[in-house]
């Protein structure tokens, strides 16, 4: 009931009250009265106007202040054994209510049992309705007397009242003036028929409103079960048609009351009943709103359903306010769904999957687990940008997740002695990722980098860096290998066996490359220097058993090489870089010894379900979908140690 209307029915209370007392007692005189001011006058007003509903401590605690007042008016005669005991009941609800406001700070149903006990004692002893409905009668009886015919009236007023409901009546009443006071407001729509969650509700539309209704148009109500009456804003999700009627679907935050202002746009709302914000003040809410959670969410993996005029992608950040947090997902599904309304209506929707990668450090610049799931019908947003952040001497950041500036760093120094993989198809920009990164390890002065390759592509891609071949021929390939690791000035150097056509003589070339260089290790420790060895096509160096083919004793010795590398490397500081199209055709004792994998698109299934262990079952899933340059990374050497979908920036290569 609002405002305008409690006070047309207090009045007319009112009214029927001093006719009553003009008839009963032939006069005015009666305004003095105890039983006209304690009982019906206060009765009236506190039912209609202050405690429709419920009694608070608070409210108690008031009613028996104002009862005690009206006690004074009793003359001296009347005020015998009934007259005390009222006193006593009243000074029993104000000391106990005020003392009961003091000391509960929690929930009524969390309070202990004492607390809960007197609390709600108090409520039912101290309602306007048990108070003064005791303290009306007995001062009607003691003015008019139990055989006087003038009580009578009084006592059926008093009886319509407490039987029939007054503020109930009034509701009833409302509902009559509701609709013509509903054409006054042009800017009504419906009226809320139910609620989803705490903020999401279900609107009927009136069949004659005036307003054209669109989604996205944002709304103000009053909602009749909001125990302060606040006036609530937001956002219309959806329109559709059930049982011959139109409904829509909003969401009311506190972000979007924030966001349109806390001044009311219409005053008098009717309870329940939404309407239309014509004019809004430029807002960028819609240009970050994407919807909201839906059901089977986990901490894991949120599902949503996407609700804006925002186009998303894979890959892309989206961010969700938990209590105070706020916490980062990264979107890697999208599913279409209809739901049936009813016989020969249909919805259509689509919903979207997002893994949790956490809440920002930014002081530690990396995202950290988050150990809840959010409320359903939470809002999702595009995540907002970050600030910029401080990027230490031993990191690099390789990337930035797709369509947002959060960076993806990793640990030089763990990537490289930890060993490395860097696996994808042709043409998705792997080999221009692994060169790159290869060039950031040499900017460290003890690091040195050998690149086995067999395509003769490093040489010119590497041009400027004063690159070298450790093999000028058979005879001299120790004796190089052994100048370069002790030579201070000379950074990188590629190991090509260009002139050898003979596969068999290929791999025992490279075997006795890595023999002398894990001797080196050990017993020189590299001469103070960490080394980078890059597999290039690993699987023509490190090929799975049963693609070795028939290079058999030569392809199981320069495994056992690499293997020793790979298993023990770390303790001398020398590590993998693997670099390769498929993990089907790697040698996966070698591979797995790779503490930090980055995998571009990725089509055989076989390398999916290795790469299963590293990433889990929903992103491997989408290996296959990635675009050039969108790689995701998982492991030792990422700060964040969250799987998670990148993007690499655009490297132009000689």
């Amino acid at each position: 009931m609002n405002k305008k209307t409690r006070l047309m029915y207090l009045v007319f209370s009112l009214v029927i009250l001093v006719c009553v007392g003009r008839f009963t007692s032939g006069n005015f005189e009666f305004f003095g009265a105890f039983w006209f001011a304690s009982g019906f006058l206060l009765l009236i007003l506190l039912s209609l106007v202050d405690q429709p509903h419920f009694s608070k401590d608070s409210n108690v605690f008031i009613n028996a202040v104002t009862a005690g007042l009206p006690l004074l008016l009793v003359e001296s005669e009347h005020r015998n054994w009934v007259f005390w005991m009222f006193l006593c009941v009243v000074s029993y609800l104000a000391i106990s209510s005020y003392t009961l406001m003091w000391i509960r700070n929690k929930d009524l149903q969390n309070e202990n049992k004492w607390i809960n006990f007197f609390s709600r004692i108090n409520r039912e002893i101290g309602k306007p309705q048990t108070l003064f409905s005791a303290l009306f009668l007995w001062g009607v009886l003691c003015k008019f007397g139990i055989n006087n015919e003038s009580i009578n009236l009084p006592l059926i007023c008093w009886a319509i009242f407490m039987i029939l409901r007054i503020d109930s009546i009034a509701s009833i009443v409302n509902s009559l003036f509701e609709k013509k006071e509903n054409q006054k407001q042009n800017a009504a729509l419906g009226k809320i028929f139910g609620v989803q969650s705490k903020n999401t509700f279900l609107i009927k539309l009136f069949p004659d409103r005036k307003e054209v209704l669109n989604i996205f148009d944002f709304v103000e109500f009053s909602y009749s079960m909001d125990e302060k009456q606040i006036i609530r804003k937001g956002l219309i999700l959806d329109i559709y048609l059930l049982n011959e009627q139109q409904w829509v679907k909003a969401l009311a935050t506190n972000e979007i009351t924030q966001i349109l202002g806390y001044e009311n746009n219409f005053e008098n709302h009717v309870d329940d009943v939404v309407y239309k914000i014509k004019k809004v003040s430029e807002t960028k809410y819609l240009e970050v709103f994407i919807g909201v959670v839906t059901e089977y969410s986990t901490i894991e993996k949120i599902r949503f359903i996407y609700n804006s005029r925002n186009i998303i992608k894979k890959g892309h950040l989206l961010e969700v306010k938990i209590n105070n947090d706020i916490v980062y997902y990264q979107i890697i599904e999208g599913v279409t769904k209809i739901e049936q309304l009813e016989d020969k209506n249909e919805a259509g929707f689509i919903i979207g999957e997002a893994i949790q990668l956490g809440t920002w450090n930014h002081e530690k610049v990396k995202f950290e687990s988050f150990g809840w799931v959010p409320e359903i019908n939470s809002p999702v947003y595009i995540a907002s940008q970050v600030d910029n952040v401080k990027i230490e001497s031993n990191e690099l950041e390789i990337g930035q997740i797709p369509n947002t500036n959060f960076p993806v760093i990793i640990n030089k120094d763990l990537a490289l002695t930890h060993h490395t993989a860097v696996i994808g198809v042709t043409g998705t920009g792997k080999s221009v990722f692994s060169r790159n990164l290869i060039k950031e390890y040499i900017k460290d002065d003890n690091v040195k980098v050998i690149c086995i390759d067999f395509t003769g592509e490093y040489r010119d891609k590497l041009k400027g860096l004063s690159v070298i071949n450790i093999v000028p021929d058979k005879n001299a390939q120790n004796e190089s290998l052994r100048v370069f690791l002790e030579d201070y000035a000379v950074r990188i150097s590629i190991f090509e066996l260009s002139d050898v056509a003979n596969a068999t003589s290929l791999l025992e070339y490279t075997n006795q490359l890595f023999e002398e260089l894990f001797n080196i290790a050990k017993s020189h420790r590299c001469f103070g220097h960490k080394v980078c060895v890059v597999l290039e096509e690993a699987h023509m160096i490190i090929p799975e058993w049963n693609y070795a083919g028939n290079l058999g004793k030569s392809s199981k010795s320069l495994m056992n090489s690499i293997a020793q590398i790979a298993s023990q490397g770390r303790k001398y500081e020398v590590g993998l870089l693997v670099i390769a199209q498929r993990t089907a055709s790697v040698s996966k004792s070698i591979l797995t010894q790779c503490n930090t994998v980055i995998a571009f698109q990725e089509f055989d299934k076989t390398g999916r379900d290795f790469l299963y262990n590293y990433f889990g079952d929903d992103i491997v899933k989408i290996l296959s979908t990635l675009k050039f340059r969108q790689a995701v990374i998982a492991g030792k050497a990422l700060k964040s140690n969250i799987p998670m979908i990148f993007e690499i920036p655009e490297i132009t290569e000689p």
